[in-house]
């Protein structure tokens, strides 16, 4: 009788720690993908940001999304209008200017034709602003430097047949001006183009500005960039 119930309390210890144990991996189980749904999630938020920090540098109020155009004579249109690619250059490299690291890429010609409600914009940049050519550059300004320097990236581009300064970029995305410290800049500019004949472009020049510090006094001089098509 002794034996009996020696052996079934053994039974139920062992039935208890047995279910104690699928209770444990039960909850392992379940935990487990509560991890990889909070990786994944994550994961998510960082492309979503990734995608964001892309739009903001290609999505500018004044021109279209030219992100999809990579092919001469293709066209695009939007709210903001209809544009179509002239001409695209492969150049995507960094000039050093002193403290100042300046990337250089994504640069197109294209002709557009605004959207009505941005015609009157463009009545001080283009002798015809119901449709006109423009380049476009993407560029990344660095000062690598431990002091605030002032900089433009485009003090003044060449096609060969006009000139502009940067106060005729028209993207308007405050790219010129003091960096602070280790401070990084990104986005476009844009030129309307009124004498060039882009059928025949080959490449434009683009002139920076010295580096200066805060009292105006030049640290590094401007350096050129000849950009092939």
């Amino acid at each position: 009788m002794k034996y009996v119930v020696v052996t079934l309390l053994s039974a139920s210890l062992l039935l208890g720690g047995c279910a104690a144990n699928n209770e444990g991996q039960s909850t392992g189980s379940q935990n487990e993908p509560s991890t990889n749904t909070s990786e994944a999630n994550d994961n998510q938020n960082k492309d979503s940001s990734i995608n964001e920090s892309d739009k903001s540098i290609m999505d500018s109020p004044q021109a279209p999304d030219d992100s999809s155009l990579t092919e001469v004579g293709k066209t695009v249109e939007d709210q903001d209008g209809m544009i179509t690619l002239k001409a695209i250059s492969k150049y995507d490299e960094t000039t050093s200017i002193g403290d100042v690291e300046l990337t250089i890429s994504d640069v197109k010609v294209m002709d557009y034709a605004p959207s009505p409600d941005l015609v009157d914009f463009f009545h001080g940049y283009s002798d015809n602003e119901t449709q006109f050519n423009y380049v476009k550059l993407r560029v990344n300004v660095k000062n690598t430097s431990d002091q605030t320097v002032n900089f433009a990236p485009v003090s003044l581009l060449e096609t060969g047949s006009e000139k502009k300064g940067f106060e005729d970029d028209f993207y308007l995305e405050n790219l010129y001006g003091n960096l602070a410290p280790g401070e990084e800049k990104a986005g476009q500019l844009g030129f309307v183009l009124n004498e060039t004949d882009v059928e025949k472009l080959e490449s434009i020049t683009v002139n920076t500005s010295d580096v200066f510090d805060e009292n105006k006094e030049s640290l590094t001089e401007a350096k050129s960039i000849t950009i092939p098509f």
